[in-house]
């Protein structure tokens, strides 16, 4: 999936896809929205870190299909931010009407934004609870091939370590883990900031024991991110290994922001098989069950991530 910028910088398209981003994904709740769902209170916007419509590798073209689920009727405003951004304000924008449980888009980023290439993140406000999936995929060639993502309330970004004070390294960081490694695979990471403030922070390549690992490949991914802007590392997993008897499979991934800095981020990766681009989806885990969460709530936080 490499043609796809850095863009899946979240939500990623399995196969060729090399860029996508990737979508967050919780537990439990209602269908009005609350915090054990990924529906909005109607008084926040609802992040979707994938939305890409462009060239992949071996001819493919991947598109983005929209299913907005409304806790009312009324209007609601898509606004579409570019991956690696300069600014919050959204490249386009797009006013929909929701008069249905369940509202389908095909091509969104097409069809309602007029966009005939485009990589990036979607974010939905609404004065009425909203919760929404994307599925993006390959259009070309005989068949389809992709991924699905949901969209996260944008509450549920992770925050920074506050300035001061006595914190473990676990307690505002994302993981992820089952990777698979070159050669055989390629590993995409998708950081997405969920609020008007952008973000800014590290991905960082840690072994099975979280120490660093050997090889000679980056193990630090400085990133500073513009208002609801995202972007994607590409292969990161290259030239780095571990140095323990599980091997590069137990290499992990983690996400954190620079300490005391405002803002919040989601974040996701996708592995993609070098030979066949099939591509899977990994959470990223908030493994302090939510302390590092903008909206504080106790339950773990989940995000996916777009392939190259």
């Amino acid at each position: 999936m490499r043609c796809l910028k850095s863009f899946l910088g979240a939500v990623a398209l399995a196969g060729s896809l090399a860029t996508l981003p990737a979508l967050a994904q919780m537990g439990g709740g209602g269908g009005t929205g609350g915090p054990g769902d990924g529906m909005t209170n109607g008084s926040e916007d609802l992040i979707i870190p994938a939305g890409v419509r462009g060239a992949g590798q071996f001819s493919s073209f991947f598109v983005t299909d929209l299913w907005i689920k409304a806790g009312g009727t009324g209007t609601a405003t898509l606004y579409f931010h570019a991956t690696d951004s300069a600014t919050s304000a959204p490249t386009a924008t797009a006013t929909i009407s929701l008069t249905q449980p369940i509202t389908y888009l095909p091509d969104v980023l097409h069809e309602k934004f007029g966009l005939q290439t485009a990589f990036g993140a979607i974010r939905v406000a609404a004065s009425f609870p909203v919760s929404a999936t994307v599925r993006v995929y390959n259009q070309s060639g005989a068949g389809a091939y992709g991924l699905a993502f949901m969209g996260m309330p944008s509450r549920r970004g992770m925050t920074s370590m506050p300035s001061g004070g006595s914190y473990g390294t676990n307690e505002y960081a994302m993981y992820m883990l089952g990777l698979l490694p070159e050669p055989g695979n390629r590993v995409n990471v998708n950081v997405v900031a969920t609020a008007s403030t952008g973000a800014a922070g590290v991905v960082e390549i840690v072994d099975a024991d979280g120490t660093t690992p050997a090889g000679t490949g980056a193990k630090s991914l400085p990133f500073t991110l513009a208002g609801y802007s995202s972007h994607q590392f590409n292969d990161v997993l290259a030239n780095v290994h571990s140095k323990l008897p599980v091997g590069d499979a137990g290499l992990q991934i983690r996400v954190r922001m620079n300490q005391g800095t405002g803002g919040m981020v989601m974040s996701y990766a996708v592995v993609n098989d070098n030979v066949t681009n099939d591509g899977y989806v990994v959470m990223g885990s908030m493994m302090n069950g939510g302390r590092g969460m903008g909206g504080g709530m106790g339950t773990g936080m989940n995000l996916v991530s777009g392939g190259q």
